[in-house]
């Protein structure tokens, strides 16, 4: 028997790191529950525990990691170091985007690192620890799809970790839990990494109806978080036969989304259970600093009238803004209350830029002015004061005083105006 363990971090920058689902751990603890007789496969919370104490795990054959934010990868390597010295026989695999982005470095720490797509790679990777020829990298060309394989079964974890009521705390007691139902992204938003795979991979419709009947049936969901990068699909065909998949499960949900869509789509949406959609909006100071940031809706105008549409079919509305964004000014407080005022949205969510390893900003920091990043892993989270003024994991880097796109603020000053416009989101119920 081949005893797995895949290993979920504590995700320290999140305040309350129990409110999400780690969808792809059990995504992946399913996959290899479902290949192979002779494979037991467990998942190890670390969500609980105090945050950087040492981990004591129980010995396995293989633990395996999915890494997709960088700020929890020093975690990770120092549970790989702990574990290898306590069980030198074990074997570490990682991959995920985090892996995708740093791979030289992962070589260094892991017996084995997956990029990109990992199903069909994991499969390979146990038929060569089977076999004694374990390779330091498994990499592929091809579309692995991700209608390709079965959603991923929750009972990897107890109940309490998979169905609460706070995905939906701003609607009152709904027993909801998180889902994925695409993944990947066509967009190259300079900011971003999680545009890998760079397509839009669908569940089919009737995959969509057997995730959301189980969650009904074993849980009792009543409500579902939709936390595909996109969760309303560019492509007609796909949104329409996506929405009344979702509509005929008598549900209600929300996601995040850009804000593109057409007004049927929107319709569509609404009527299939939509609540309300998170807006990647990240900046409504200036075009200028849209543009910079590659965003494919580059115009605030456009996003108004987008807003105006969900309010005007009954969705409500989280604006989803970043501050430290480069050509931001010393006046972005001011037109960010003044834009609150004026379009009103109900929530709003503001993060502090994070320069992630691997993004276009990072790889072009220079040419951005930006200074120096910091090399701790650690602190690259984009979560600052939303939740707390002791809440601060995130802007972890520096411009130049003189930017290629004009003075600069400091990382002090930013840091600031999140401070403030936090607390003019908390005082105005704003945030949840």
């Amino acid at each position: 028997m081949l005893n797995i363990a895949v290993v979920v971090p504590s995700w320290h920058y999140w305040k309350d790191p129990t409110k999400l689902q780690p969808l792809w751990e059990l995504y992946y603890a399913t996959f290899l529950s479902e290949h192979g007789s002779d494979i037991s496969v467990d998942i190890i919370d670390l969500r609980d525990g105090q945050k950087g104490e040492q981990v004591n795990l129980p010995e396995k054959d293989i633990y395996l990691y999915w890494i997709n934010k960088s700020a929890d990868a020093p975690e990770v390597y120092g549970i790989v170091k702990d574990t290898k010295q306590k069980y030198p026989n074990s074997k570490h695999i990682a991959g995920g985007n985090h892996v995708d982005r740093l791979t030289e470095e992962c070589i260094s720490i892991f017996d084995a690192s997956i990029v990109g797509s990992g199903e069909e790679l994991l499969l390979q990777v146990l038929a060569d620890h089977r076999a004694n020829c374990l390779q330091s990298i498994y990499r592929s060309n091809r579309i692995f799809h991700f209608a390709s394989y079965s959603f991923p079964q929750r009972d990897f974890l107890p109940d309490s970790k998979i169905v609460h009521d706070k995905h939906f705390t701003q609607y009152g007691t709904i027993p909801g839990t998180s889902v994925y139902f695409s993944r990947g992204c066509v967009f190259h938003c300079s900011f971003c990494v999680y545009n890998n795979p760079n397509r839009f991979e669908l569940r089919r419709p009737d995959q969509i109806t057997a995730e959301i009947r189980y969650l009904k049936q074993r849980y009792g969901v009543q409500g579902i978080n939709l936390r595909d990068e996109v969760c309303i699909p560019v492509n007609r065909k796909e949104a329409v036969a996506m929405f009344e998949a979702i509509a005929a499960e008598n549900i209600v949900w929300r996601g995040q989304t850009i804000p593109m869509g057409s007004e049927e789509i929107i319709k569509l949406a609404r009527q299939s259970g939509c609540l309300e959609l998170a807006i990647g909006v990240e900046s409504v100071e200036s075009d200028k600093v849209l543009r910079l940031s590659n965003k494919p809706s580059t115009s605030i105008d456009a996003n108004r009238r987008f807003m105006e549409l969900l309010k005007k079919h009954g969705i409500k509305i989280k604006v989803c803004i970043i501050f430290g964004l480069p050509g931001e000014t010393n006046q972005v407080v001011e037109k960010t209350i003044k834009f609150i005022e004026e379009v009103r949205p109900d929530f709003m969510a503001v993060s502090g830029l994070d320069v992630v390893p691997g993004s276009v900003f990072q790889k072009n920091a220079k040419s951005l002015g930006i200074k120096s990043i910091e090399p701790d892993l650690s602190k690259h989270a984009h979560l600052m004061y939303r939740f707390g003024d002791d809440e601060e994991v995130g802007l972890p880097f520096e411009y130049e005083k003189m930017t290629p796109w004009g003075p600069s603020l400091t990382r002090e000053e930013i840091a600031n105006n999140i401070k403030q416009i936090q607390q003019y989101l908390r005082d105005h119920g704003m945030v949840y």
